[in-house]
Parts: structure tokens; sequence; C-alpha cells
């Protein structure tokens, strides 16, 4: 029976509840980490297939599969590749597929709180390993997976690392994880979470899932919540061995993901021009804001991602709430263990340029 110490995950605030609350009409956003925008060419098939919407979707999209395979490359085909409603649906199955309750599960200080979920309705003991405490460092508050390593136990039997992290912001070297993964027993289950890795440069920042032909035990999850702007249909992916995928399988509903997210998400994949333009707009409202921390002397974390979490103290809630009644919505972080911080999701320019003003009236800075 699953555990009842069970922290429900709460979303960040909802639109409707804020407008209602202050009574404002206009809301800004920025508090979930979803592309600020969507894709044309999946506007227009969706615009021009409502006449499906009686239809079931495809039980083994094969076609979908195959064309996620071709974009990740390392020699990966349909059969390394299995669909879930969102990726938080394969994290459930492989925590399904591993744990029980004589077994343990390691989570950094600081992770999606959905690895945590998961991991207790299974019944199994969650290790809690610390985040790096380095100031100084590029990674601060991010996975140290020397900590990761002393938290093994002969019980231990799944890992979960995402990289880059939400809500830190953070990144670790692949070279560190192929290091990380060489040390491990094979009956240690790995997850790579990748949602945020189309935010990196692929020529410098080496996918996991190069390493998967090598590790038996790995896992790699993606999204099409982020870049490809498909957050309301709720696709994502999961990549392992053949073998891996076919037991995940067991757990798979027959038509866990719905026919729209199917193919939007292969329209998504091949408008390369959407995620390029996508990442250049994120890429600029990421250095505006960098510089304008940078002058207020405020302190953030990493910034891989297409969020920012910064350090606020004590201020923290006091921002928030004042954020909220000029409209703007961020997350607070007290959930992540990061009280005195708060998450801002990189939006358009307009919204970055409405959140910095009132940022700097909150400070009373002239800068």
């Amino acid at each position: 029976m699953a555990s009842k110490n069970i922290t429900k995950y709460t979303p960040g605030f909802n639109i409707n509840d804020v407008q209602k609350k202050f009574n404002i009409k206009k809301i800004i956003k920025l508090s979930s980490n979803e592309n600020p925008f969507i894709s044309d060419k999946v506007t227009k098939y969706i615009n021009n297939n409502k006449h499906s919407l009686n239809l079931y979707p495809e039980s083994k999209p094969s076609k979908l599969q195959s064309i996620i395979a071709k974009n990740i490359g390392f020699k990966m085909n349909e059969k390394n590749i299995i669909l879930g409603n969102g990726s938080n649906e394969i994290l459930e199955f492989i925590a399904r597929l591993t744990l029980n309750s004589s077994t343990e599960a390691i989570i950094p200080k600081h992770s999606f709180l959905v690895y945590e979920i998961i991991s207790k309705l299974q019944d199994a003991k969650i290790i809690v390993s610390k985040p790096d405490s380095n100031k100084n460092s590029a990674n601060y508050l991010g996975v140290d997976l020397d900590s990761v390593k002393s938290k093994i136990s002969s019980k231990t039997r799944l890992i979960f690392l995402a990289n880059p992290a939400n809500p830190t912001g953070t990144y670790i070297k692949l070279s560190k994880i192929d290091s990380f993964l060489s040390s491990l027993p094979q009956k240690i289950t790995v997850i790579i979470d990748e949602a945020y890795y189309e935010y990196l440069d692929p020529k410098k920042d080496k996918s996991a899932i190069s390493l998967i032909k090598k590790y038996k035990n790995l896992f790699v999850t993606r999204s099409f919540s982020k870049i490809y702007g498909l957050a309301s249909l709720r696709i994502g992916y999961g990549i392992s061995s053949e073998k891996n995928i076919e037991k995940l399988k067991l757990y798979k509903q027959p038509f866990n993901t719905n026919l729209f997210a199917q193919k939007a998400a292969e329209i998504a994949l091949n408008d390369h021009n959407f995620v390029n333009e996508s990442k250049k707009n994120n890429d600029i409202a990421s250095a505006s804001l960098i510089q304008l921390f940078n002058k207020l002397s405020i302190r953030y974390l990493g910034t891989y991602c297409n969020f920012i979490t910064f350090e606020v103290g004590q201020n923290s809630k006091a921002l928030f709430e004042y954020l909220l009644k000029k409209g703007i919505v961020v997350r607070p972080l007290v959930n992540y263990k990061l009280s005195k911080y708060l998450r801002v999701s990189l939006g358009t320019m307009r919204e970055m340029n409405a959140f910095k003003k009132q940022l700097k009236l909150f400070y009373n800075a002239k800068v």
C-alpha cells in the first residue's frame, strides 16, 4: 500500500485565481517554465483537423517514434523510444518498474517534486543527497554527484538526476555523468531527466542519450512541454535499451498520448525555425535579466534553462506578493526547500520588461 506521507504537487498560480483576487484583467504568467510562443505550423494543423476529435490516436505511434529517433541520433531507433502523457508518466513507469517497499530511491535536494511523489507511491524510502555547497561554483545548490554516491546502499534501486535541473537551472557535464555511471552496480537504475536539454548548446553539451548503449541501467527522459511549446497537449518520451523499453510498455495504457499531441510533436520536431527562434528569444531574455540582476547585486543560480532562480532572502514572500498585485506571477520555492529564492520563467521581451520594471520599483533602484 502506498505511503500516506505524500506531499501533493502544487503547480504555479492559476491565472483565473489571480485575476479574481486582485481584479486584474491582464496577467503575466512567469511561473511554470512555459514557452511563450507557439509554432504556427502546429496551430495550423490543429485548426485544420478538428474533424479528427472523434478518433482514437495510434496506440503504437511508430512514425513519431522514428522521427524522435532520427532527431536525437546516437544510432537510436523507434524501439528505443516510449511515449508518455508528458515525461512525468515515463518517470512514473520507471518508478513502478524499479521500486517497492523494500527499496530506496536517491533524490538530490532541491529536485523536481514529482520524483519524490512517484517514489513514495511505490512505498520506497526516499534518500536525499546534499546539494553543491560551494557558493563560488556555477553548480551552487545543484546536484553533487559525490553526495549522491555516498547515499548508495544495498537497497538503492533508483537515482533521479535532472540535467539541466529544475529549479536550480544547473548543469552537470557529460564526462562527470559518465564517470558516475561507471561506478554504479547494474542493479541501480538511473534516470537523467533532460526536459530542458534543448536550451543547451548541443555542440558543447552532449546529451546522456549518447551513453545509453554503454549503460544498460540508464533511462533518459525528454519533454515537448518546453522548447517545443506543447505543454497543454501533454506529451514526452523516454529513451533506453530496447529491452528496458519493452519492460516499461507493461505499464502503458493503450492510448496514453492523444492524436493531436502525437501529430503536433511530429510537426514541432521538424519545425527547426520555431525551435531556433525560441532558443534565440530565450537567450536574449536571459541575458537581459542577468544584466539587471548584476546591477541590483541579486544572486542567481544556473542559467541553462528557460527560467532563472534568484535569491531574495527574507524578502522573497514580500516580492512574490508585490508582483502578484501587479499582475505578474512568479514561482515561490518553499516546497523545494529554497524559501529565500523565487523562480521566474523567461517570457517574451514585453513580459520580461514588465517584470524588470516592477523588480526595480520594488528595490527602489534607478538602474
